[in-house]
């Protein structure tokens, strides 16, 4: 049979211990940094190909239910596997060995990528059970410590882990399985943070440094007239990109990234959560939880029932009881950051971590008063929900679009 040959896709991948943020050709993707492995093939009844109606049903429902076998190995992928019963496997967060050599930070993007591959082929009405061949570029970014040095090859070999040869993906969902084959004409690997506050905050959409002004024209008034230029025209910034495996402070001084002073803290709010979920039997109130990602949900889903809401609140109570190593740990790190440039002009908080840890700790009065203890002038800038945990991927996809434009 022909394979059949897509176009170049673009791709931006912003592999998070959590949850992997991504664009594919233009689509923003968010699923859980999740996979459940499949013994003895037993998964998921398959579509009958011959279907038309379920065949349609299933491709444009696939991201979500992505069933792929990788090296002779089959999982459930992404948010299919968030809601399995099966064994499920995350990024380790307390791993010395960091997102980089981890089976995960390749299953993840392959499966993704072969989905959207086969949305593609189905909307331009191939058979989409021939064999897919697809080209990408890609950009993706590591923690700032796990990067390292300007010496340190780890930006090189994780690339490699894509380059080296051509990936073929096999996804399940059908009583006839879909081959993908996804070759990487090249990969780039950025910092986490660094590539959002130089790149996704300087030149993002008009909506996002909308809301940046916004943020400093209401929090200070008196930094209203120069709010435009303090977003735009800053050279001495620091973002603080609290994720779920880490906190990374990427420091830019007089308009150049600052390698000396950027630094990765090895907490992130899933550090949070697994110290909430872990000292959960311990505490007066407790209920059974199977693991961090079932504790989670508990937290994060609708209270339908008296019980569900009993629960979240001993959830509530658990998180905040495990929150004051990782709000020191910043406090510390902006400590740090300070003596090294005290001339910031502006401080984003942004990640995932930073919308619970703004809400529910004492984090912004913290870092607030570290700023007055210094008689820092900087502005703290807490990123809205919209775009906090959007701004690697914003900064990853843009930097995807121009290095494509290369291969065209």
């Amino acid at each position: 049979m022909p394979t059949k040959k897509n176009k170049l896709m673009i791709v931006s991948n912003d592999l998070g211990y959590g949850e992997v943020k991504a664009s594919i050709d233009g689509e923003y993707i968010n699923q859980p940094s999740v996979v459940a492995k499949v013994e003895d093939q037993a998964g998921n009844d398959p579509v009958d190909h011959n279907d038309e109606n379920r065949v349609e049903q299933t491709v444009n429902s696939l991201l979500e239910n992505l069933d792929a076998t990788i090296n002779m190995k089959r999982y459930l992928v992404g948010l299919l596997a968030s809601n399995s019963t099966l064994a499920r496997t995350t990024f380790d967060i307390n791993s010395q060995n960091g997102k980089s050599s981890t089976d995960l930070s390749l299953i993840l993007p392959l499966s993704l990528i072969a989905g959207k591959a086969v949305q593609e082929a189905y909307e331009k009405g191939e058979n989409i059970f021939d064999p897919i061949s697809v080209k990408v570029v890609m950009t993706t970014a590591l923690p700032i410590n796990e990067v390292g040095s300007a010496e340190s090859t780890i930006r090189e070999q994780y690339a490699n882990r894509f380059t080296k040869g051509k990936h073929v993906v096999v996804l399940n969902n059908f009583d006839t399985p879909i081959s993908v084959t996804i070759e990487f004409v090249a990969v780039r690997v950025f910092k986490e943070g660094e590539v959002a506050t130089v790149i996704g905050i300087q030149h993002g959409p008009r909506e996002l440094i909308n809301s940046l002004v916004k943020y400093i024209k209401k929090n200070y008034p008196d930094r209203a007239d120069d709010a435009e230029d303090l977003i735009q025209d800053s050279k001495n910034v620091l973002g603080i990109d609290i994720g779920q495996g880490t906190t990374d402070m990427a420091m830019t001084s007089n308009g150049k990234a600052d390698l000396a002073a950027s630094n990765s803290i090895q907490e992130g709010y899933g550090t949070v959560l697994r110290y909430a979920w872990k000292n959960l039997p311990k505490m007066r109130r407790h209920f059974p939880c199977k693991d961090v990602i079932e504790f989670t949900n508990v937290l994060n889903e609708p209270a339908k029932t008296k019980l569900d809401k009993e629960k979240q609140e001993i959830a509530t109570e658990a998180v905040a009881s495990s929150t004051g190593s990782l709000v020191e740990s910043i406090k510390q790190n902006l400590n740090d950051a300070l003596n090294e440039n005290n001339r910031l002009e502006v401080i984003y908080v942004f990640g995932g971590g930073s919308i619970p840890l703004g809400e529910q700790t004492d984090l912004k009065e913290q870092l607030q008063s570290a700023l007055e203890s210094f008689m820092s002038s900087a502005v703290l800038v807490w990123v809205d929900k919209e775009y906090a945990q959007k701004l690697n991927e914003i900064g990853l996809q843009l930097l995807a679009e121009a290095l494509a434009k290369k291969f065209e």
